[in-house]
């Protein structure tokens, strides 16, 4: 693994709830964990490429994106009975932390 990628505790983040989501339900073939595993990988993309400083901005809006769509499909999933309500929280738990950290990566590149 790169030295870059294993320092950079987003990545880290993003990579421990991608790999959380698809240990859960990489082989479920209902719409619901699919949708999840698709939008988990589609933000650690993002923010892989983001930290490869491929198009910065624009994967950062995306993951920032991918984040939103992640929230409101994990409480989707609660309320559907997809997860239990331990495994939402822990997975919005760490969504919290990774929307902190974009967040204050899309601040830092702000305009002063």
């Amino acid at each position: 693994m790169n030295t870059r990628y294993a320092a950079a505790p987003l990545y880290v983040d993003s990579f421990a709830l991608c790999e959380w989501l698809l240990g859960h339900f990489g082989d479920d073939p209902r719409c619901l964990p699919t949708a999840l595993c698709q939008s988990a990988l589609a933000l650690f993309s993002s923010v892989t490429l983001a930290l490869k400083g491929r198009r910065r901005d624009e994967h950062l809006e995306e993951a920032d994106e991918h984040l939103i769509r992640l929230r409101a499909q994990l409480r989707l999933a609660h309320a559907v009975n997809v997860l239990s309500e331990t495994q939402m929280l822990y997975a919005l738990e760490r969504a919290e932390v990774i929307g902190r950290q974009l967040g204050g990566w899309l601040r830092s590149l702000e305009p002063v």
